[in-house]
């Protein structure tokens, strides 16, 4: 154990009155997790911050209970403290991790299943934010097949700060100029952090500036700041000055806070990683800091009505059990929709919180008894063992692609309405003749095409290929997960897209049109459009621009509409060189089975394509190409619309999507 020599009189630290309980603090901590809840839920865009609100709540109480137990005691007890911590938290966790993998497995979809297995090791250890990030997990990708795990990187990311901060505190408080050394710790990491946050935020998927350990410290750390400055001190002599002056401050930094969580989108404010962040745990640490003053404020009040303090009292398991509860009871396995929908869920999450606060949480915490060292590490031994076992025992549910029957493929008409073609005359007309020349449609010449797009082309890829191939084309996939046309810092798509066709020479490249573009500035997407095209151009092949399809717009928001008009535009200027294929008019509105005949085209995620809708695109794509160029011989979906490239693994990933 680390402490510091007893020194109760020391005169560098201002008087710190023990840190006691104070309600309006528990409704604080409610008005976070209803907001994170609202934001799962669909109703709120900037929910997602209260989790930011609960890191600054976090730093500033944490750092002020080891400031308190300074004062009175001259030390910091590091295992009394890490014990304290334990005993909050982890009998509920070890619950969560022992009952997810079999809930799962009973009522979760395969890739729910698989992920709940994969994460409860790194849940196990508080590493599983990490574990995200070395997936490459896009947590605003939340609501595609989503994993029950994805929430469990904020618990991580805290638990890590209860086990380094103590640390580093106890060390500092052995210091004689400790104030001075804290001051420069929690300002460089808030600095460093923040910088950090802006340096990785890649806009096209802001994953790892939002869950890393370095990035989202700047939020613990401005608790921990206010905390240090004697924040609750400072604002109780203030208001002592002038009371009003703290009521505006405490409505506008509640006004803040609210405003943010209604307008904020986190794919799309890049602000937000650049200086937001720092501007918004900032508010919520100062409001935490000023809600304690012995006179109530009209905020005070507010915070403390019942309600929101029984959702800030049962905070932890409610924010631990309703994402799983939330996935689970979703509009497929329902059938309902709205606020019926909201209803069932938020029942359902709130009786598992109260289970858990029951017969969890408050016993342990209250009965010490229960929660000896002897017992505590064999309980908590026990408990890991038995979620890890349940990842060996219960087996994985692998499903496959649906098979579909090829004669449900139909070859479409042929295209009614096409490009003004390049002409010339077939001979010159004779002296003196009224007769015209007629004019010779010039056709080019394809033999050799290549694919390229971002995921979605790669899961269209089999079946248009397979189609492409019968007809006489030699091709090449090069499609490249997460990428478009802009570049990204490290990374330029262009580069990667020119080696790929300088290694195949192409004379036909089909690209298609990639959403991650669309979270880039308009000026950025015209340079990458510009270059890719000129590129593609100056090989000396036939390129063609096609759009993706439709997405489900219950759970996803696509837009190509920059990159669409400069693709129009570009056909439009080079006829000759540049096609514009609008695949909307193949899709139509998004439905996962097209045809109705209870296999999908699309997968469970509603972006991606199932081998079947890979073999429609196909024929449809081939009869387009069939139409504007010379070289095909388009055969019948039954001599490729079958075989292999069905069952390719892709369509297995997530597991089940295409089930």
């Amino acid at each position: 154990m680390l402490t510091t020599p007893p020194s109760p009189t020391t005169t560098d630290a201002p008087a710190a009155p023990a840190w006691r309980h104070l309600p309006a603090l528990d409704g604080l901590r409610g008005a976070a997790v209803v907001a994170v809840l609202l934001f799962h839920d669909g109703y709120l865009d900037g929910g997602f911050l209260g989790v930011d609100l609960f890191f600054a709540l976090s730093g500033f109480l944490i750092t002020g209970l080891l400031l308190d137990e300074r004062h009175r005691r001259g030390s910091v007890s590091l295992g009394a403290f890490w014990a304290r911590r334990a005993r909050r938290l982890l009998p509920a966790m070890m619950v969560f991790l022992v009952v997810i993998v079999p809930l799962m497995y009973l009522w979760g979809s395969p890739a729910q299943l698989e992920s709940a297995r994969d994460s409860v090791l790194p849940s196990l250890l508080y590493v599983v934010n990490w574990h995200q990030i070395r997936e490459a997990t896009d947590y605003w990708a939340l609501f595609t097949d989503p994993s029950p795990m994805t929430h469990l990187w904020s618990l991580a990311v805290e638990e890590q700060f209860y086990i380094v901060w103590p640390l580093v505190v106890a060390l500092v408080f052995t210091r004689a100029a400790w104030r001075r050394w804290m001051f420069a710790i929690v300002i460089g990491g808030v600095v460093a952090s923040a910088i950090a946050m802006a340096v990785l935020f890649d806009p096209a998927n802001p994953t790892r500036a939002y869950i890393g350990t370095d990035t989202r410290a700047l939020s613990i750390l401005l608790g921990a700041l206010l905390a240090l400055i004697g924040g609750p001190q400072l604002i109780e002599r203030a208001a002592a000055r002038s009371r009003l002056s703290v009521q505006v401050l405490q409505f506008a930094l509640v006004g803040g806070l609210l405003a943010a969580w209604v307008m904020v989108d986190g794919r799309s404010s890049p602000w937000l990683f650049r200086g937001g962040m720092v501007a918004h745990a900032s508010a919520g640490a100062i409001l935490a800091a000023s809600i304690g003053l012995a006179n109530p404020t009209l905020v005070q009040r507010l915070l403390s009505v019942h309600v929101l303090r029984w959702f800030g009292t049962i905070s932890y398991g409610l924010y631990l059990w309703h994402w799983p509860v939330f996935i689970l009871l979703d509009e497929r396995r329902t059938g309902l929709d709205g606020i019926t929908l909201s209803v069932l869920r938020w029942s359902v999450s709130i009786a598992a919180a109260l289970v858990s606060f029951r017969f969890v949480e408050q016993p342990i915490r209250r009965n010490h008894q229960l929660w000896t060292a002897p017992r505590a590490r064999m309980a908590l031994g026990a408990g890991a063992a038995l979620a890890l076992t349940m990842v060996v025992l219960v087996p994985e549910r692998q499903i496959g692609p649906s098979a579909f029957d090829p004669d449900t493929i139909t070859v479409p008409p042929a295209p009614t309405t096409l490009p003004t073609p390049s002409t010339t005359p077939t001979s010159a007309p004779a002296p003196g003749s009224t007769t015209t020349s007629v004019a010779a449609v010039i056709a080019p010449t394809v033999s050799r095409m290549i694919w390229q797009g971002d995921s979605v082309a790669f899961d269209a890829a089999p079946g248009v290929l397979a189609a492409a191939d019968a007809a006489g084309l030699a091709t090449k996939e090069a499609a490249i997960f997460g990428l478009g046309l802009v570049a990204r810092p490290d990374i330029d798509p262009i580069i990667i897209h020119g080696d790929r066709i300088e290694e195949f020479s192409p004379d036909l490249v089909v690209f298609t049109l990639s959403s991650w573009d669309s979270s880039f500035p308009e000026d950025e997407q015209r340079a990458a459009f510009d270059r890719y095209l000129d590129m593609v151009l100056d090989t000396g092949a036939q390129l063609l621009f096609l759009t993706p399809p439709p997405v489900d717009p219950v759970w996803q928001i696509q837009d190509v509409s920059v990159m669409r008009s400069f693709a129009v535009e570009a056909s439009a200027a080079q006829p000759d060189r540049v096609t514009f294929l609008d695949a909307d008019t193949f899709w139509g509105p998004y439905a996962r089975d097209i045809n109705g005949d209870g296999v999908p085209e699309r997968k469970s995620d509603g972006v991606h394509v199932c081998p079947q809708g890979s073999a429609q695109l196909g024929a449809w794509f081939v009869a387009e190409l069939d139409a504007r160029f010379e070289g095909l011989s388009p055969a019948e979906p039954s001599v490729w619309a079958s075989g292999p490239w069905t069952q390719d693994p892709r369509y297995s990933e997530p597991p089940g999507a295409c089930a």
